[in-house]
């Protein structure tokens, strides 16, 4: 996995940070909700030594799959201005990925081939992170495809009603034009 991306870890630290209510500004945390826009959400956060952190996600609005259990699953847009990564796409999958295995994300119809990597998708590179915002602001649904360890097929549809919003929300908060 290329070292531009954050890791599993970070994912993982940020899974927590959103799924726990903020504490108040007087108790010192940085994390700021920047607004719920209809199917998606954003925030900011001061991640390291103040660099600010701008987030916004959503949850697909159906699932297929023949699958018995699946853990959380997530469509992420992170800006980290202070590493100049800006509109880094991910996908929690809430399984592991089959090994070099790729996952499929479709909006309108544009289609991006991404890689795997444990339980998340990532596109290659800055362009095609560019790219698929791009589709994602544009769109109306995304389909997402992949294929668990266990070789299940798996699709996730996403709403993009409020991306549009949510991108323009933490872009601001970031200072990302």
């Amino acid at each position: 996995m290329p070292t531009v991306y954050p890791s599993i870890f970070s994912i993982i630290a940020l899974l927590i940070m959103i799924l726990v209510p903020a504490q108040s500004a007087e108790s010192g945390n940085t994390e700021k909700k920047l607004g719920d826009f209809r199917d998606w959400h954003a925030q900011s956060f001061i991640e390291k030594k103040g660099k600010r952190t701008c987030v916004m996600w959503s949850k697909p609005i159906k699932s297929r799959g023949k699958y018995r259990k699946r853990g959380e699953i997530y469509a992420y847009v992170t800006h980290r201005p202070w590493m100049k990564k800006n509109n880094v796409v991910s996908f929690l999958a809430g399984y592991k990925f089959k090994r070099d295995s790729e996952a499929r994300a479709l909006v309108g119809g544009a289609k991006f081939i991404l890689f795997t990597d444990k339980d998340v998708a990532w596109t290659r590179n800055a362009k095609q992170d560019k790219a698929l915002v791009g589709a994602m602001r544009r769109g109306t649904t995304m389909t997402l495809d992949g294929i668990s360890s266990r070789s299940t097929h798996t699709t996730d549809i996403y709403s993009l009603t409020g991306f549009s919003k949510a991108h323009d929300a933490i872009n601001k908060a970031c200072k990302v034009k």
